[in-house]
């Protein structure tokens, strides 16, 4: 009796150019407005749960800035500042809304808004981070499915259940 480990015969990933060219315009559409990317490549089920979170998200963090504004004074949405790492940082994540971050950081951020001055806008700035950051990482999942590195991260008796799917009967 011998054990005999299976092998996996998965496809291979796409790889540098043919990868990029690949990917490029629904990462791009996902960034433009969320779900438009996972829209592009047919999983249509998740492009409308992505949008719906990232309307849901965004519309709260609106109401909560705006209506949580200490003597007229808005803040909250973090712009990038020269020589000061971390709202940059907080801008880059709050970027992944897309083109609606332009109108956010002009609404609710700057250096005339800041410090946050209530909680309530704290919690919306919050909301509409998160939002970027979910789209972010929704980037990065498009282009492991795109590229086929998605196989890769599932569990090992998974990949073996999909090589075996692919392979083909020998007559």
């Amino acid at each position: 009796m011998t054990d005999e480990k299976p092998v996996l015969r998965l496809p291979m990933p796409l790889r540098k150019q043919k990868a990029v060219q690949a990917a490029w315009k629904p990462i791009f559409f996902q960034w433009l407005v969320p779900g438009a990317g996972y829209w592009a490549i047919g999983e249509k089920g998740k492009a409308k749960a992505f949008f719906s979170v990232w309307v849901v998200f965004c519309v709260l963090g609106a109401l909560q800035m705006q209506f949580g504004a200490v003597d007229g004074v808005k803040g909250g949405v973090f712009v990038p500042v020269p020589g000061a790492w971390l709202p940059t940082l907080g801008a880059l994540a709050t970027g992944g809304i897309g083109p609606l971050y332009a109108a956010f950081g002009w609404a609710f951020g700057g250096a005339g808004t800041e410090p946050v001055r209530t909680l309530t806008q704290e919690y919306g700035a919050t909301y509409v981070m998160v939002a970027g950051l979910l789209n972010w990482l929704c980037c990065f999942d498009l282009w492991d499915r795109i590229t086929g590195r998605w196989i890769f991260r599932l569990p090992k008796d998974e990949q073996i259940e999909i090589a075996k799917g692919l392979e083909k009967p020998q007559s």
